[in-house]
């Protein structure tokens, strides 16, 4: 019995050893652990878009940006204005404009390609394409999700950390540049508590600090554009029992905008 026992135990104990082997190999390496400690995902902006379920579809589409945001080819821009452009997206889904939605994911669709994403997110393109000519507007924004989704994903899985940080930049600074223009149509301070986003504009700050390439951190686009998401934070920062006023809905729209204009110099 004695030796039967020995024998289990040596068994479970070399077991726990490949196990904790096994583990140990699936462990992501330095370089790539500290970056996972120091890079922090952001939640979907869809959090402060739900406001729009409270407001007719007529003055959604009246949100949507009348001229398609363009930029010069560059990784930063590209990056920043595909995030910006997936925000503009949700809003034309959610206010059934066929014809800016179909513009607006063409570009989209473009960018991917441009910032080096795999072919099965481009593919998104062709079922989107489908569903907006099917006008089917429910479906249209769990696809437009799935896609946000993917290639944010496809961005930190292949460590291209830079670009998902530009790129969730690109679009809260769109979402709440157009939930701060709906807000002021139809003034009431208790939907603004849906711009109290303090902890998601604390971390994609901390996320663009961390950023190290040179090719961007040396752009004075890039350095103006952090200080005044610094400067977005503050307003944020500054609700009254998570409320804003008029004044401060105002400072936010300008100040987005001023960010949305940096990249496009």
């Amino acid at each position: 019995m004695k030796t039967r026992m020995i024998v289990v135990l040596t068994m479970l104990v070399l077991i726990g050893m490949v196990g904790c082997k096994k583990k140990a190999e699936n462990l992501p390496g330095e370089e790539v652990a500290a970056a996972i400690t120091t890079y922090a995902p952001l939640p979907t902006f869809k959090e402060v878009f739900r406001v729009l379920d409270q407001l007719q579809v007529k003055d959604i589409s009246a949100a949507i940006p009348t001229t398609l945001y363009k930029t010069k080819q560059e990784e930063v821009r590209n990056a920043f204005s595909l995030g910006l452009l997936t925000a503009d997206a949700t809003l034309a889904a959610k206010g059934r404009n066929k014809a800016r939605l179909g513009e607006i994911s063409s570009q989209m669709m473009n960018l991917t390609t441009l910032i080096g994403l795999e072919s099965e997110v481009n593919q998104m393109g062709a079922d989107i394409k489908a569903l907006i000519e099917k006008e089917k507007w429910d479906d249209l924004e769990q696809a437009l999700d799935v896609h946000k989704k993917r290639v944010e994903d496809k961005l930190w899985d292949s460590e291209s950390y830079d670009n998902y940080t530009l790129m969730l930049m690109g679009g809260w600074v769109e979402a709440a540049n157009r939930v701060a223009w709906l807000l002021k149509q139809n003034y009431s301070a208790e939907k603004t508590t849906v711009l109290s986003q303090k902890g998601t504009f604390n971390s994609l700050i901390g996320n663009l600090k961390q950023i190290k390439a040179e090719h961007i951190v040396n752009q004075p686009e890039f350095k103006e554009a952090l200080s005044l998401v610094e400067q977005v934070k503050a307003i944020i920062d500054s609700d009254k029992d998570k409320t804003y006023t008029q004044a401060q809905l105002d400072e936010l729209i300008k100040l987005t905008e001023q960010v949305k204009a940096t990249f496009q110099k």
